[in-house]
């Protein structure tokens, strides 16, 4: 059993011979490497594997057409299926979404209950609204996050990754994206985010 369950976003999956190589254990979530190592975190395996040339991989239409792949497989009944086995087998403290991760853990709340061992959520540039869970919520957003903007004209919608949230059970924390080159996953790359959500800690 792992003390945090990882959900990754989009295109994690996606790789492209020199430019885009295949990420390890931890996929996008570089600044929990060494606890995925360790076994204190574990991410839940989804989303399409797929390896594409360089000049399909700057193809907004081939990219435009992934993510709406993997949106559906996010919502699907067998992935949420899955996902509910995986959380309910590693008993964790935290569930750490970031960007479709999130996506998929609404839909996860909206069809079964979480487990009592299940402390808090952390949704991380979140690409979805954000709604009300039976267990404190922290919502990390930056108001320039180039992805999440284009997310928002396509689904219409402001997503809670950019903005605050207003529901009672939710902490809000503003966390500036700086690192280059995918500034959407500059928190989760960043270590003193790391360190900043230790000490944020509810458990």
């Amino acid at each position: 059993m792992s003390k945090k369950v990882l959900l990754h976003g989009f295109a994690v999956h996606l790789t492209s011979p020199v430019v885009r190589l295949p990420l390890g254990p931890a996929a996008s979530f570089e600044i929990f490497k060494d606890e995925v190592e360790s076994g204190e975190a574990v991410v839940f395996p989804w989303g399409l594997k797929k390896e594409v040339s360089i000049f399909r991989l700057l193809n907004p239409f081939f990219l435009l057409n992934f993510y709406r792949a993997e949106k559906k497989i996010a919502a699907d009944p067998e992935t949420l299926w899955r996902l509910k086995k995986f959380i309910e087998s590693e008993q964790p403290e935290e569930i750490i979404c970031h960007s479709l991760g999130c996506f998929m853990m609404n839909n996860f709340c909206d069809n079964f209950v979480l487990p009592d061992s299940v402390k808090r959520i952390v949704f991380i540039q979140s690409d979805d609204t954000v709604v009300g869970f039976s267990v404190p919520l922290t919502n990390v957003y930056c108001p320039w996050d180039p992805t999440l903007l284009i997310s928002s004209l396509l689904n219409g919608g402001i997503r809670s990754g950019l903005v605050t949230t207003h529901h009672d059970s939710v902490k809000n924390i503003f966390w500036p994206l700086f690192l280059p080159i995918n500034l959407h996953t500059s928190t989760i790359r960043d270590k003193k985010f790391k360190l900043f959500l230790n000490n944020d800690s509810v458990l």
